[in-house]
């Protein structure tokens, strides 16, 4: 009998870093997952179980999305960015509602994360408007209709259930644009509207809706709806930027139950830097960890900080590292596309996958807001590993596509200096 053998194509070192984010994932929730089990009522092992089905989901999406040809991404660019669009409707209709926000849909009993399929729909659709309408976004209204139109509209609907989410789905497309090489004054005319706007609506939360609670809202009506989470986001905006002396202050001031609410809007934050602080140079140790007894979300909005603790400032390094060079091989694969559609779908995923790392690393160590992104491919999740897996296919089958056509340039350069060789050893005999 014949072998089966299989090679995978593509950058070899981003399937090397698809595989250590693996490892990391499965050491780091089963380790981290003490508060969790507790809550549930389960056994680490299940939750280990239930991560390893997490990654083996992940990794089938990955290789069906490597194996797909890139003309079918193209094809599938516009209908994919509908159904996200389509899928961001029914969070108003259908929710899944956790924490007083609808981040997901039911459907036949299961959550499903729209959010995520959200960013990835929401890049096909950019990349491919940047391809079809190359040579008509020279004036702003083109481009305001075709890509700056689309875009806000997903902002605002994803801003009524998450500011934050909002914020990085609108970094992503500035920067994928700005790479891109749309026009400049583009950019910073829609940069200016994008902030006057997150002004405004912040004008009018404060001046109509600051004083209502959520239940207040949901009855208010659809408009009011929008400012959901402005609120979650001004109370952690305040957080973060009062000083420590304000905190006590402002906390002698307050009545007991008030002062357990703000003590309680602080505990992820503090809890995280202490992890981080008691982590050192090489942490504790795997299995060591303290701060899973009272950390939460260890588990995924702060399982950088639980990392750091185990596995010191080298475990942080190794992980920053990993994204660091993810990020540097995929600016490479995008400058080797002869097209724009593939050079910008992997820059996009690129931008997407680390900007939320480095998102999620900042918040962890204390530098910005909490926000709630997870850690792209380590944090607990099934959803948004499964996405961001198959995000990690599709740059790994634009760069197999770049290896083909490499090695049939290749062989045709060999095939032409054969030629030429066999030319002047032809002619050389006929002199003779």
């Amino acid at each position: 009998m014949g072998r089966l053998k299989i090679r995978l194509q593509g950058d070899r070192i981003i399937w090397i870093l698809v595989l250590c984010l693996a490892i990391i994932s499965l050491l780091a929730v089963f380790s981290s997952s003490t508060f969790l089990a507790n809550k549930a009522g389960v056994s680490k092992l299940y939750i280990l179980q239930e991560q390893l089905i997490s990654v083996s989901i992940g990794l089938a999406a990955l290789l069906v999305c490597y194996l797909i040809p890139m003309r079918f991404y193209r094809f599938l660019a516009f209908p994919v960015f509908g159904i996200t669009v389509v899928m961001l409707v029914l969070l108003f209709i259908i929710p899944d509602v956790r924490n007083e926000a609808a981040r997901g849909i039911k459907l036949f009993g299961r959550t499903i994360q729209v959010f995520e399929f959200a960013k990835v729909g929401l890049i096909l659709y950019i990349a491919k408007a940047l391809e079809l309408w190359e040579n008509s976004l020279t004036r702003y209204k083109d481009f305001l209709l075709k890509i700056l139109l689309p875009v806000g509209i997903v902002c605002i609907m994803v801003m009524a259930n998450s500011f934050s989410s909002a914020l990085l789905f609108g970094v992503i497309s500035i920067l994928l644009l700005f790479f891109m090489n749309v026009n400049i004054k583009h950019l910073g005319i829609t940069a200016g509207i994008g902030i006057l706007v997150v002004l405004a609506m912040f004008g009018i939360y404060s001046l109509f809706y600051n004083n209502k609670s959520h239940a207040e809202g949901e009855k208010s009506g659809s408009v009011a709806k929008v400012f959901n989470r402005f609120s979650t986001a001004t109370n952690r905006i305040v957080n973060f930027f009062d000083a420590k002396e304000e905190m006590e202050e402002a906390a002698t001031a307050m009545t007991p139950a008030a002062r357990q609410r703000h003590l309680d809007g602080q505990r992820q934050a503090i809890n995280a830097k202490v992890a981080i602080h008691e982590g050192g140079i090489i942490g504790k140790g795997p299995g060591k960890s303290t701060q899973r007894y009272s950390l939460s979300m260890a588990f995924s909005d702060f399982i950088y900080a639980f990392i750091v603790e185990e596995y010191g400032l080298l475990g942080g390094i190794v992980v920053i590292l990993i994204y660091l060079i993810f990020l540097f091989r995929c600016i490479t694969i995008a400058n080797r596309c002869e097209t724009i559609f593939p050079g910008a779908l992997v820059l996009g995923l690129a931008f997407l996958i680390a900007t939320q790392a480095f998102l999620h690393i900042m918040v962890n160590v204390g530098l910005m807001p909490v926000t709630g992104h997870t850690l792209p491919l380590i944090s607990h999740g099934g959803t948004a590993y499964m996405v961001l897996s198959g995000a990690f296919g599709i740059i790994l089958s634009v760069s197999k596509k770049l290896d083909k056509q490499d090695e049939i340039k290749r062989k045709e350069q060999e095939e032409e200096a054969k030629e030429k060789e066999s030319e002047i050893m032809f002619s050389e005999s006929y002199e003779l």
